[in-house]
């Protein structure tokens, strides 16, 4: 992408004509992001980590200084320190300059890097908060294209959040929380226990069958087949059906591997009660010689 603005190729600016250009801050700011999680994949220290914090602390950087832009209304000189924008510039728009969303969004990725492997004493990761933030600031602004509204990833007189960098950040997003997959929520997410037994079939139902409903509601309301109350109340008799159906679904599967587990553990205790009752003694030890059992 930094190519295309070098070259001044507006297809490697933009996914499509028409659509929003990702700025060069923003694609230094998300290949920052790239490499740190690149390089801090393992909890190691050393020289890798290191250079993996100092590539985080790029985003982090470009985000808060392009936020304090916006705040105080002033111009850093950062905007257009590689390229000009010409093309924001006729538009209105700061030139060179990401959008506020966006800049949030890579501050929040910046962040979540840097504190990739922080946890407080209550074993709470914040990382995993913040990239959740900034995913969540993505996935509204690629709703915005996917619906055709505007004011889901742009901001007031603002360019708008270029198509790319949402579908990034999304990327990144996940990246952080698949990072540290046997800690804080993807602990659950990716244990072999009930809970995430019950999350792994939920959460991809949570994030995809919402935005299908809603697209299929917008769509009749602009053909005209219903009004906007009845439209809002289609959207919510659906998602109620469709949600009440999956837990009805996943409370059978969870049901069935309990009936499992008990009937596994009555012939345990069968077992265990013949072995107690034998004559001789037995003793149940695990490969390294710590004994487990004795009857």
């Amino acid at each position: 992408l930094v190519g295309g603005w070098a070259l001044d190729i507006a297809a490697l600016r933009s996914v499509l004509p028409g659509l929003a250009t990702m700025k060069v801050n923003t694609a230094l700011g998300l290949a920052g992001a790239g490499a740190a999680l690149w390089l801090l994949r393992s909890p190691s220290q050393g020289l890798r980590h290191r250079t993996g914090l100092a590539c985080a602390a790029l985003p982090a950087a470009i985000g808060l200084l392009t936020i304090v832009e916006y705040v105080f209304g002033w111009s850093l000189g950062i905007d257009e320190l590689l390229f000009a924008d010409p093309e924001s510039l006729a538009a209105g728009t700061p030139p060179g300059r990401p959008t506020p969303n966006t800049a949030l969004g890579i501050l929040l990725l910046g962040l979540a890097l840097l504190l990739l492997d922080y946890e407080t004493r209550r074993g709470r990761r914040p990382a995993e908060w913040l990239a959740l933030a900034a995913g969540l600031i993505a996935f509204v602004g690629l709703l915005g294209y996917a619906y055709g509204v505007r004011s889901l990833y742009g901001v007031a007189l603002y360019s708008s959040m270029a198509l790319h960098t949402a579908v990034l950040i999304l990327v990144l997003t996940l990246g952080v929380l698949c990072a540290r997959p046997q800690r804080g929520l993807m602990a659950i997410v990716t244990g072999d226990s009930a809970g995430g037994y019950l999350a792994r079939r939920l959460l991809p139902a949570a994030l995809i069958v919402p935005p299908l409903l809603g697209g299929i509601r917008l769509l009749g309301e602009r053909a005209g087949l219903y009004g906007l109350e009845f439209g809002l109340a289609l959207f919510a008799t659906s998602n109620v059906i469709v949600f009440a159906a999956l837990i009805w679904w996943n409370a059978g599967s969870l049901h069935a591997l309990d009936m499992r587990r008990r009937q596994a553990e009555e012939r345990l205790h069968l077992q265990g009660a013949a072995l107690e009752a034998a004559a001789n003694a037995i003793v149940i030890a695990d490969r390294e010689g710590r004994i487990l059992w004795v009857n």
